[in-house]
């Protein structure tokens, strides 16, 4: 008696593991660049992806490319404000600014976190401080269900260098590219 239920448990057991859905692969999530010409690449992690968020006439989308446990290194976080839908193909220049509470601001911010967990920052606006270089865009080439693909690059400075802007030294990033998980939102 005692085998006959254990054996219909283990039945049972089979069955039910057998009856189960296998779960698809995730895709390989990534972004990669260089810094100053030295090539970084990097698995995304879970904490990685694109957010749209739409409230109203504003569009917020963010940018979160993070590897790895430690979410300030070896990590790029970038910010886009516009009052359109982002279009397939068309580059995105953080220096096209955008009216924010009253104040001209840069549409795009970009900061980069390297494998010390130093901060480096495209985030002033030229028109409004004179002698920054800072700079950067993006584009979006392609829009699925599974992600986002797209390009990137900058001309970032050390957020705690305290120089005038005209003396900071550059720290250029180039050849990003990028393959994210979407996550859309209205506020």
């Amino acid at each position: 008696m005692k085998n006959i239920g254990l054996s219909i448990l283990l039945l049972i057991a089979v069955f039910s593991f057998s009856s189960c859905e296998k779960e698809e692969p995730k895709p390989n999530y990534f972004y990669s660049f260089k810094v100053n010409g030295v090539q970084k690449e990097f698995k995304a992690n879970n904490d990685a992806g694109i957010t749209f968020l739409e409230d109203g006439p504003n569009r917020f989308t963010l940018f979160n490319m993070v590897t790895g446990d430690n979410l300030s290194k070896n990590a790029m976080i970038m910010s886009f404000r516009n009052q359109e839908q982002i279009q397939l193909g068309l580059t995105y220049i953080m220096q096209n600014p955008i009216m924010v509470n009253g104040t001209l601001a840069p549409s795009i911010a970009l900061v980069y976190f390297d494998e010390n967990g130093k901060e480096y920052g495209a985030t002033l606006l030229q028109s409004s401080n004179p002698g920054a270089a800072d700079d950067c865009s993006f584009k979006i080439t392609d829009f699925t269900t599974e992600g986002s693909t797209g390009e990137f690059e900058g001309v970032l400075f050390d957020l705690a260098d305290p120089r005038p802007l005209d003396q900071r030294i550059p720290l250029l990033i180039t050849e990003g590219k990028f393959f994210l998980p979407n996550f859309v939102s209205n506020l």
